[in-house]
């Protein structure tokens, strides 16, 4: 008898493990890690990051070791309804200098016990990097029956994130923990809508110190609501997108008779993209405004609702003008390229901040794995009355690479690269780098 009970259980699993066999694993990844010098000796100065940006390229201008890992599978197929869960992990490292460099290491506690929370950011010998889960989510399509062609998510990952590759710039990055549902046919195009969460810590306006915590409320959560329209026909070869970001506050009953502040905004943009020169091109308008209103200023655009105003100079408003694409000057001769307008009205008594960044990235072929590439890039920033003059802060950049990718497209990767350049203007000569020649080897990879 306790064989026949069984057998409906066997089946079940049978049946379970004959649809998570839906396909094999998959894996992906990013990489990046480089060794460099310079003319006066000692490692290169960088003037970018992943969460800034570089705003004169990134080509030469990478001191991290970054990696994401991502592994993901289709684990039900059946009558047109498909789930699939993924999952990435990153690790991120300042120091390229040293052999072992573990997540935690002895360098991360001081000679008492305490935490040396200057560690990594000192580059000492053997010291740590950081290590993150980046995303965890699962999907269903097909289970809609409204709409089978949508699909359904939970959980936290990148959600359609948008870039400028050279510069490390997500002009568009609402990510982290939500859900939603994507790709509902709606006439022309296709409609998106996701609520994501952005917490902020329990900070207190005017009391002395913005950044002042506030004691035992905790952290305050930012919602944001996002809806996209994609796939906008506007003329042969191209089209538009329209994405709206709003975010809002909710705060507890505690936070607010603390008077926490709950301020809202909204962070918009409009994208063109269009066939050009054997490639493409995409124009880009956004703007934000209050708890998002440095949406269209900074790095990771949409990704921060803050529920109000941490300290003057923080922008108000901000909008951004944007042009940048890859286009095949020859045959053997292909060139990234962007151009870059912002400007921000900031609280407090500040001038309006602007920033305009120019980028060129041509790259010669010579057979199907090496290519020479060239990367010329020029910034200027004003406003800032903490820098340069009058708060005028340039920046130009020269690097000259050669590299041995995978395919001889321009986005072929792995790519293993040997670069020398040099960075000329305010910012360089702040940092006693202005015209100090860079060399280095670097490794740019994703699969």
């Amino acid at each position: 008898m306790a064989k026949i009970k069984a057998l409906p259980i066997a089946l079940a699993i049978a049946s379970a493990l004959t649809a998570a066999s839906a396909s094999a694993v998959e894996f992906h990844g990013y990489a990046r890690a480089g060794l460099s010098t310079t003319g006066d000796g000692g490692e290169q100065t960088c003037y970018g990051s992943g969460a800034g940006g570089h705003w004169t390229g990134r080509l030469g201008d990478e001191c991290d070791t970054y990696v994401e890992l991502d592994l993901a599978q289709e684990v039900y197929n059946r009558d047109g309804k498909v789930f699939r869960v993924e999952a990435m992990w990153a690790t991120d490292i300042q120091n390229q200098g040293n052999d072992y460099q573990a997540v935690y290491s002895d360098n991360d506690t001081n000679a008492d016990g305490t935490a040396n929370s200057g560690a990594r950011q000192r580059g000492e010998p053997w010291g740590g990097g950081d290590f993150a889960l980046r995303q965890i989510f699962a999907s269903g399509k097909g289970v809609l029956g409204f709409a089978p062609e949508a699909t359904i998510w939970a959980g936290k990952r990148f959600y359609q994130r948008k870039d400028v590759h050279w510069l490390d710039l997500f002009y568009v990055n609402n990510s982290g923990y939500g859900a939603g549902v994507e790709g509902i046919k709606a006439g022309p195009g296709q409609l998106s809508f996701a609520w994501t969460n952005f917490d902020t810590p329990s900070r207190i306006e005017g009391d002395g110190n913005n950044n002042q915590v506030g004691e035992g409320l905790g952290t305050i959560q930012n919602n944001k609501l996002d809806i996209r329209y994609s796939g906008i026909p506007l003329w042969a070869g191209a089209n538009l997108e329209l994405i709206g970001i709003y975010g809002f506050a909710d705060l507890t009953d505690a936070q607010d008779d603390a008077d926490y502040g709950d301020d809202d905004g909204y962070f918009v943009t409009a994208e063109i993209s269009h066939g050009l020169m054997g490639g493409f091109n995409k124009i880009v308008v956004q703007y934000g405004k209050d708890s998002m209103g440095h949406a269209a200023w900074a790095n990771h655009g949409g990704g921060e609702s803050l529920n109000r105003p941490w300290w003057d100079g923080q922008q108000e408003t901000s909008y951004r003008f944007m042009d940048f694409g890859v286009i095949k000057l020859s045959a053997d001769i292909e060139m990234g390229y962007s151009v870059i307008y912002q400007v921000a009205e900031t609280y407090g008594d500040y001038d309006d901040l602007k920033k305009l960044s120019i980028v060129a990235r041509p790259t010669y072929k010579w057979n199907d794995v090496m290519s020479t590439a060239v990367e010329i890039g020029y910034s200027d920033d004003e406003g800032y009355p903490w820098e340069g003059d009058n708060g005028d802060y340039d920046q130009t950049k020269l690097i000259v690479s050669q590299n041995w990718s995978a395919g001889k497209s321009f986005w072929a990767r792995p790519q293993i690269r040997v670069y020398a350049g040099s960075f000329w203007g305010d910012q360089a000569e702040a940092r006693d780098d202005d015209g100090n020649l860079r060399f280095g080897a670097q490794v740019e990879a994703w699969w």
